[in-house]
């Protein structure tokens, strides 16, 4: 009965949490206009890609440090570089403001903050089995957007980006805080801050993250410096409700994140297998239904998928591909291999931009041609990752064949049925 009880209250939590992460998005779409919530998701994802580059992989040494995987290191350094970050943005923002740069580059360095400190926080919670409360953390900054969007939409304020602005530099003062408080409670307890140990064991990890990061908001960042925060509004659309089966990796992901890092190592291509092969069912599952299921996402989702079923499906299919790429920051991170892999995916990410930048400049620029071409560039960094592993030494044959076979099987029976 416990353990029923504990199921059922992580499922509730999951479902809650989750449910906010994923509506908030859609809610945005269709209460902001487009070029704010261009601007927004361009700000979100480039301050991701920032964030984990200034973090400098602290957020991911938590697991390792915490549960002593690690002989060196200590979250209190952990604490001090995020509050370094803290600071850092503090600086930037008043300079913005002073020098009345735009709204993107202030949202962009308060996202920065705020992810920092979030993706700290909650690694530090599911690390100690906390998994529920690091769910509602990770809807934070999104769930806090919403509500602000919602009362000042309520009350008819035209200054929605100003109020936006104000909402997410409190977030990051209470995060911020919440540090200070860890930071405090750990130095009067007698740990060592070992904050050069900890820059150290993060650096690899950091530039893992950044490749991973920098791959999965490609969409979001391209599409906003190709065709600007209108093509960005509508790819991000897509690209939030698509990645609806993605909730399926994140169920497994937040229960078993400490079981991922102490199982044995026979056991880990069957954990990754399994979770690949949840998220591939999801997103079928799902495909079967999203065109009939478009009333409940609103008008600006009905708009844009009216205009783009096909380039929906292949957004939809990419999930599988997410997933996998995903996972392979994990078992890099645990098996500390990054560095044998690192110089193929960063030659790779390095070599797709420019190569994307030209064929859609050649080709047209749309959603549907940036869609497709940032799908197949997707599937190719995906090969050149399982490449690189398979020179440290990783076989993960049977995961590997499942996000290939189906990603390439749920794209191409995708055109097929739409065209």
């Amino acid at each position: 009965m416990k353990n029923f009880q504990r199921i059922a209250f992580y499922l509730f939590s999951f479902g809650f949490a989750r449910g906010v992460l994923f509506i908030s998005p859609i809610l945005l779409a269709n209460l902001l206009p487009s070029a704010v919530y261009g601007t927004l998701e361009w700000s979100y994802a480039a301050a991701s890609v920032i964030a984990t580059l200034v973090a400098v992989g602290t957020s991911a040494t938590v697991p390792l440090v915490e549960l002593k995987k690690v002989t060196t290191g200590s979250f209190s350094g952990v604490l001090v570089h995020q509050l370094f970050v803290a600071v850092g943005v503090a600086v930037l923002l008043v300079c913005g403001v002073l020098l009345q740069l735009s709204d993107a580059f202030v949202m962009t360095t308060l996202f920065t903050a705020a992810i920092a400190l979030q993706v700290l926080w909650s690694s530090y919670l599911k690390t100690h089995g906390r998994g529920e409360a690091s769910l509602f953390l990770d809807a934070g900054t999104f769930g806090l957007i919403t509500v602000v969007v919602v009362a000042v939409d309520y009350v008819r304020s035209p200054n929605v980006v100003d109020w936006l602005i104000w909402g997410i530099a409190c977030y990051v003062f209470i995060l911020s805080s919440v540090s200070i408080w860890g930071l405090v409670r750990r130095l009067r307890d007698g740990e060592v801050v070992a904050y050069q140990e900890v820059l150290r064991l993060g650096f690899p990890l950091m530039v893992s993250s950044v490749v991973t990061v920098a791959a999965t908001t490609s969409g979001r960042l391209m599409a906003g410096y190709l065709g600007g925060v209108v093509l960005a509004a509508d790819y991000s659309v897509l690209a939030r409700i698509a990645a609806l089966p993605i909730i399926a990796h994140q169920i497994v992901m937040v229960a078993k994140f400490r079981h991922l890092f102490t199982l044995p190592d026979r056991d880990m291509e069957r954990a990754v297998s399994n979770i690949i092969g949840l998220v591939a069912l999801a997103a079928a599952i799902f495909g079967l239904s999203f065109n009939s299921l478009g009333w409940i996402f609103g008008a600006a989702f009905l708009r844009v998928f009216d205009e783009n079923a096909l380039p929906a499906y292949w957004i939809l299919g990419q999930s599988i591909l997410w997933s996998g790429i995903a996972l392979h920051d994990l078992v890099n991170t645990r098996l500390q291999t990054m560095y044998k892999v690192l110089p193929w995916s960063i030659f790779c990410l390095i070599l797709s931009v420019p190569t994307a930048v030209v064929l859609i400049n050649i080709w047209g620029i749309s959603l549907a041609h940036f869609v497709y071409v940032h799908g197949l560039l997707m599937l190719l960094f995906y090969l050149n990752q399982i490449a690189a592993m398979r020179r440290a030494g990783i076989r993960l044959v049977r995961a590997w064949s499942i996000a290939v076979g189906g990603y390439v099987l749920f794209v191409s029976t995708a055109t097929i049925f739409c065209l």
